[in-house]
């Protein structure tokens, strides 16, 4: 019997940073539109940052983008694949704030448990989305790798998750106005185009508020700053910076980081589920805090 780490596409773990890792995580498909047109986030064909370039111009264009969830049937049938062998599953979800999808994963594990008689799934809400959810999975694998217990994983994952900070500033707060993500006083400046809106997860599972800025180079400088001040410097960890088609703020991002002693950087195009609804030209940031308790 093992242990095996489940999430989600809204967790940015494109295959192709599993096989550079060398991780074990079961990533649950999520399919998105655009027109007419409908993909798999994951197909393994698509070249994520030439489709990511594509992706955001239609957004800019005004094409609608419509994203699923995972449903509870989808999680049902990967769990029993595992269970049924033995195995035993520690699943992440992106917030169950802003998704449906921990929900759809709860119904499933209260099934598979009732079932085996037993807790044979346990379900993370990761409080955020994008490499946020992604930097707690691959945590969770690697603990597995070095022989961790599942009750003893289960209280790790529900510990890290507060360590986690996630932070963003998006060009344009239009886009998660439209899907009701963040409190509507965000409205306010809609039609201020100078002033650029810093955001976080929070501990309730949402979008937070995190300040503004004038312009968007000062509010590269205020993100930079954000994680400077609260990074746990005496941690061995990498940083992750993505990004919704604007690499060449991505790498302002990484350089100012690097000026103030963050070494271990990577960066990656911004998963597309949680990319529809923060809009192009996003950028956001994710790394272990110093404080278990976000603020």
């Amino acid at each position: 019997m093992s242990i095996k780490i489940f999430a989600d596409a809204a967790s940015n773990l494109f295959q192709s940073i599993l096989k550079r890792k060398e991780l074990e995580i079961h990533v649950m498909n999520m399919h998105l539109t655009i027109g007419d047109r409908e993909y798999n986030c994951y197909d393994d064909e698509i070249d994520i940052d030439e489709f990511s370039h594509i992706y955001y111009s239609e957004m800019k264009e005004g094409k609608k983008v419509r994203t699923s969830l995972v449903g509870p049937g989808d999680y049902l049938e990967a769990f029993e694949k595992e269970v049924s062998v033995g195995n035993q599953i520690i699943c992440f979800t992106m917030a169950k704030g802003i998704s449906g999808t921990y929900n759809s994963a709860c119904l499933a594990k209260d099934e598979i448990n009732e079932k085996y008689e037993k807790e044979m799934v346990y379900v993370v809400d990761s409080m955020t989305a994008g490499l946020g959810e992604g930097l707690q999975a691959i945590h969770a694998a690697e603990l597995v790798k070095k022989g961790t217990t599942f009750e003893e994983l289960k209280q790790e994952c529900e510990e890290f998750k507060y360590d986690v900070r996630s932070e963003f500033t998006v060009d344009n707060i239009k886009y998660l106005l439209s899907t009701g993500r963040v409190n509507k006083l965000l409205s306010r400046f809609i039609n201020l185009v100078k002033v650029k809106i810093l955001l976080k997860n929070n501990e309730n599972s949402k979008i937070a508020f995190a300040g503004s800025t004038i312009g968007r180079k000062t509010s590269i400088k205020k993100l930079a700053k954000m994680v400077l001040e609260k990074i746990d410097h005496k941690r061995e960890q990498i940083v992750y910076i993505t990004h919704c088609d604007c690499i060449e703020d991505a790498k302002k991002l990484k350089a100012l980081l690097e000026e103030g002693n963050v070494k271990n950087i990577e960066t990656y195009a911004y998963d597309l589920i949680s990319g529809a609804h923060i809009g192009p030209d996003s950028l956001a940031v994710f790394y272990v805090a110093k404080k278990k308790k976000q603020k």
